[in-house]
């Protein structure tokens, strides 16, 4: 078997890798055919840990493709992998959690998510799930949250409680918009939906500030004064929608401020502890220099400032901010006692040249890692996005491979075609059915097989953007194209000196035809007059005939009869007209 190993692992490594591969493709090893799909699946991690790789890719059919094919389908070689250190649960704690039955939901979670996140999944509720996932449904909902916290400020600033009762009910409609809003993404996302921390957040703002108070505690008569303050909350959900569009060039800048904002979070409670241990050290200091000494025993002011350690600590915090620290602060201290100065230049050198500005320094260079790394997310995005493809043509790839030769035929790519598996996985990287004589075609380096490089590389550089290499090629085609035009332009011309004959002709044979049409319509209308004439003079003779019989009477009705049968046995001769 083929090695498609490069470089990176040692010979024995590789050996195993490539025997692996060749019984994965083959359906066989050794030994004979492969019948515990399991014990396969252990010497395949055996290898991977070899190799530092820990993922592996499950194939359609329970075959497995080794780590070393993928990666040779990615970039021809391998690429390290980072490694982290994993931490054991304590098993007091997995105890706990099987148990109180968290354990199975943790597992039902996660196989509900890894089985929505397969490229062969299908939505039940699709068209829902296409609404939900737009862009307008979340501005929709955006500009519904907006609308809501507006009319929640109108209704704190409303002087008058004649309005309470129309704040009141639209307050109930945005509850009720916001409920059937949630509603409908739990249907489109599934029930797991919920167990996503963002989701749960906004599942808690729905309910907490808006179902729970407003249509059961408030109906119950509990006073609902101060979790109304909760409603203004409702404005964070407005995140959601950041996120959706943070790739867009319109919105880097807002998601970056959202960003820096929230990892910030954690730089800013280590900023309060050392800002609180540089005050509580300091306003010792403070304490036992300033507010013991006799000379401040008797200021009422300056015991204010500084006389318990406390005390000191809000004072230098109010110098930390540099609010009027020199006239309300410094100088009356300094006017009994001036060395002081010294202790207050140096509590400011520490607290606000040095402290201050490096956290400025921390928040700056945490601002250009997020930069960093949302550039960096949109490549892993892309690769993750690469791989995916790939996993994708290589399920597709073994399962039209029938025979498991690693290769491709004219038979067996044509014959997958009524598979609906695979007619799946087509819908899913954009390749129509009826292209695929086509892609066959185009794929084919002239020998009648494909095999695994050629197959997905073919149809990843038929999704993506045109290479100069592509173009080559199309102007090579449209060489050939354009001399088969030329033919066809002679053989066009030919046919157009054809067609102006069968047109003479076609006219003449029309004006024939109108001629005849004419006789046929003068003939027409002279039986037409004929026929006509004849019902008249009928119609004439039999009027006359029904007088004689009137006038005659029973015997005149009896010559009658006779005079019809002998007209009748009588030949009949056309009338004779004047012209």
């Amino acid at each position: 078997s083929r090695e498609l190993v490069t470089g990176g692992r040692d010979a024995k490594a590789n050996s195993s890798a490539a025997d692996l591969n060749s019984s994965v493709r083959h359906g066989n090893s050794s030994n004979g055919p492969v019948k515990d799909h399991k014990v396969l699946d252990r010497q395949l991690q055996v290898l991977q840990d070899q190799a530092g790789m820990n993922r592996q890719n499950t194939m359609s059919d329970g075959r497995r493709l080794s780590a070393e094919q993928m990666s040779a389908l990615q970039n021809g070689g391998f690429q390290n992998e980072h490694m982290f250190t994993e931490f054991k649960t304590p098993e007091w704690f997995e105890m706990i959690l099987a148990v109180t039955g968290i354990a199975m939901l943790q597992q039902r979670i996660k196989e509900e998510m890894d089985e929505r996140a397969k490229d062969t999944f299908q939505n039940p509720y699709q068209e829902l799930f296409v609404i939900v996932s737009s862009i307008r449904f979340e501005v929709g909902i955006a500009i519904a949250i907006l609308s809501n916290c507006l009319f929640i400020g109108m209704e704190a600033s409303w002087p008058d409680d004649d309005a309470a009762i129309v704040f009141n009910s639209l307050e109930h409609i945005f509850v009720g918009f916001f409920l059937i809003e949630w509603c409908l993404r739990m249907r489109a996302f599934g029930w797991v939906w919920f167990f996503d921390t963002p989701n749960t957040a906004d599942t808690f703002l729905v309910f907490g500030t808006g179902v729970i108070p407003k249509w059961i505690l408030e109906p119950s008569g509990l006073d609902l004064g101060t979790l109304r303050i909760l409603t203004v909350l409702r404005a964070l959900r407005l995140v959601r929608i950041v996120r959706v569009v943070r790739l867009l060039p319109q919105f880097k800048e807002l998601w970056m401020l959202i960003q820096g904002l929230v990892q910030s979070v954690r730089p800013l409670l280590w900023t309060s502890v050392i800002a609180l241990m540089i005050l509580y050290i300091f306003g010792i200091a403070a304490t036992e220099f300033i507010g013991r000494q006799e000379v401040f025993q008797d200021d009422e002011y300056v015991q204010e400032l500084f006389g318990n350690p406390m005390r000191s600590m809000f004072t230098l915090f109010q110098m930390m901010t540099l609010d009027a620290w020199g006239n309300s602060i410094a100088r009356p201290v300094m006017e009994k006692d001036w060395w002081l100065c010294l202790f207050f230049a140096f509590f400011i050198m520490i607290a606000v040249f040095v402290f201050w500005n490096l956290i400025t320094a921390v928040i700056v260079q945490n601002a250009l890692s997020i930069a960093n790394e949302d550039t960096q997310l949109k490549a892993k995005d892309l690769e993750a996005k690469k791989k995916q493809d790939l996993k994708v043509l290589a399920d597709m790839f073994l399962e039209i491979d029938t025979d498991g030769s690693g290769e491709l035929s004219t038979g067996e790519f044509f014959a997958a075609l009524d598979n609906p598996k695979v007619r799946q996985m087509l819908e899913l990287i954009g390749v129509k059915v009826e292209e695929m004589h086509e892609v066959w075609r185009v794929l084919d380096d002239g020998d009648g097989f494909l095999t695994v490089k050629e197959f997905s590389s073919g149809l990843r550089r038929m999704k993506g953007n045109a290479k100069a290499k592509d173009i080559i090629d199309i102007i090579k085609k449209l060489r050939h194209t354009a001399l088969h035009h030329t033919e066809l332009q002679s053989q066009v011309q030919q046919f157009s000196a054809s067609l102006g004959s069968l047109e003479h002709d076609v006219e003449r044979i029309q004006q024939d035809t109108g001629e005849v049409l004419g006789l046929f319509q003068e003939m027409y209308h002279r039986l037409t007059a004929q026929i006509e004439k004849e019902k008249g003079e009928d119609r004439l003779y039999a009027l006359q005939l029904a007088k004689k019989v009137e006038a005659d009477g029973v015997d005149g009705a009896d010559e009658a009869e006779n005079s019809e049968d002998s007209d009748d046995e009588r030949p009949w001769h056309p009338p004779t007209t004047t012209t």
